[in-house]
This record gives structure tokens, C-alpha cells and sequence, in this order.
């Protein structure tokens, strides 16, 4: 088997989207082999962080291992964070429409920029909280 080097976010280079799985893989694959996506124990109990499940489950990237299984490592690429933002937004700061896109070309590409220092393209899922609360100007928000 070829021996492939994968590029995580901290290795300073862009990622290669085939060393992913995405939310739209789920319940893909072979029929003996379907990729299931399996949160994080303390992300998957009713009782836990239903804001960090939901952008595991709905929005993160997960990262292959050597030989293409999941690895339980999740990422967000530019565009699912900009599509989580905008949900968050429109649920939690009232923003739809034109305000909401408006807001969004605004404040999104620097806060993207901010919090993908090393533009690889991917960040981790576990600053998801950080970033809208970033991108939404309001530290208190409650997610």
C-alpha cells in the first residue's frame, strides 16, 4: 500500500479534502463498510454540549487515518464554519437576509483569517465557541 503523509492543520500546509470524511459521507460507502460517525464520548450523552455535537455531527470534517479510517479527530473547513455561522447567527442574533450576508462578508473573512493563522484551510471543531462567539461580537453568547 502507498504510503501517504497526512497533512493536519499544524503541519503549515494546506489539507487535502480526501483526507476527510464529511458530514455528507455519513451512512456512504461499501456495503459492508459504511463510514458512521462516532462523537467524542463527552460530546455524544443528551446531557453534553449540544452545540459541539451539533457541529460534529452536521458541519465537522473528520480526519482519516493512514489506511482511511475515521480517526475520531474532527476539523472545520472554511466553508462549513461559514455555514455554521450562519445558522448560529440567524438563531441567536436575529440576523437573516441581507443583514445576515452583509454581516457575514463583513466579519467572517477576518475572523476565519484570525483563527486559521497558519491558512491551512482547516480548524480544529473545539474552537467552534470561540469562533462565533468571535464572529458574532458578543463573548456572553450562550450556544
Amino acid at each position: 500500500m502507498e504510503h501517504r503523509r497526512h497533512r493536519r492543520p499544524h503541519d503549515h500546509q494546506r489539507v487535502q479534502l480526501d483526507d476527510y470524511f464529511f458530514a455528507r459521507d455519513i451512512g456512504r460507502g461499501t456495503l459492508d463498510k459504511k463510514y458512521e460517525r462516532v462523537p467524542p464520548a463527552r460530546f455524544s450523552a443528551d446531557s453534553d454540549d449540544l452545540f459541539m455535537r451539533s457541529m460534529i455531527m452536521k458541519y465537522a470534517a473528520e480526519e482519516k487515518t493512514e489506511d482511511g479510517a475515521p480517526s475520531g479527530n474532527f476539523f472545520m473547513n472554511e466553508a462549513s464554519t461559514r455555514a455554521a455561522c450562519t445558522e448560529v447567527l440567524g438563531s441567536h442574533k436575529g440576523l437573516k437576509g441581507d443583514d445576515l450576508k452583509e454581516y457575514l462578508k463583513t466579519y467572517f473573512p477576518r475572523t476565519w483569517a484570525h483563527f486559521d493563522v497558519n491558512k491551512t484551510g482547516m480548524i480544529g471543531v473545539e474552537v467552534m465557541p470561540q469562533f462565533v462567539r468571535f464572529v458574532a461580537s458578543d463573548q456572553s453568547l450562550q450556544l
